[in-house]
């Protein structure tokens, strides 16, 4: 994955948001999920297999009158990382930080700092995309801790009068 999601990531990510929205309930249809997140049902069917068949599995099918996709494990056990590696495959900001078993592609690799640089954003983003579980995408906002509307009655208001200066 390029440091920039594709639809495919990001269309993904929404099902299996809508998903872990509706954790326990029946299973979702696909025209449901296409419905309530206004995104194209045929590509939602593309995306729903790649998180179906991933190992292991992140979505689970029911087949029939009822049918449809529920999440393999709860909102709180399945990461970003996990959905969007699935998605749009291993992290790499640029060719030569790929994670995971990597070819060399210059003689430089192992002394560039430039490299370097790229490494260390790629650890940044899989450390971030891994800390964060579909459980925390579904709360509601929140809401700022705002302080209690304070009025002041305009009948108590006084203005204190000055000897020897003028009010208007």
């Amino acid at each position: 994955m390029w440091l920039q999601v594709s639809t495919k990531g990001e269309y993904g990510v929404r099902i299996m948001v809508d998903l872990a929205r509706h954790y326990g309930e029946r299973a979702r249809s696909l025209t449901d999920i296409a419905q309530a997140e206004m995104l194209p049902l045929a590509y939602l069917e593309q995306l729903a297999k790649l998180l179906r068949e991933a190992e292991p599995p992140l979505l689970l099918s029911t087949r029939g009158a009822h049918g449809g996709y529920r999440l393999s494990r709860s909102p709180e056990q399945i990461t970003m990382g996990e959905v969007l590696r699935v998605l749009e495959g291993p992290i790499a900001p640029m060719i030569c930080a790929t994670e995971g078993e990597m070819t060399e592609i210059c003689g430089k690799l192992g002394t560039c700092k430039i490299q370097q640089l790229w490494s260390k954003v790629r650890d940044a983003v899989a450390t971030t995309i891994d800390a964060m579980t579909l459980a925390e995408l579904t709360g509601e906002p929140e809401l700022e801790q705002a302080s209690p509307a304070q009025f002041i009655a305009l009948s108590n208001i006084r203005v204190a009068h000055e000897p020897g200066r003028v009010v208007r």
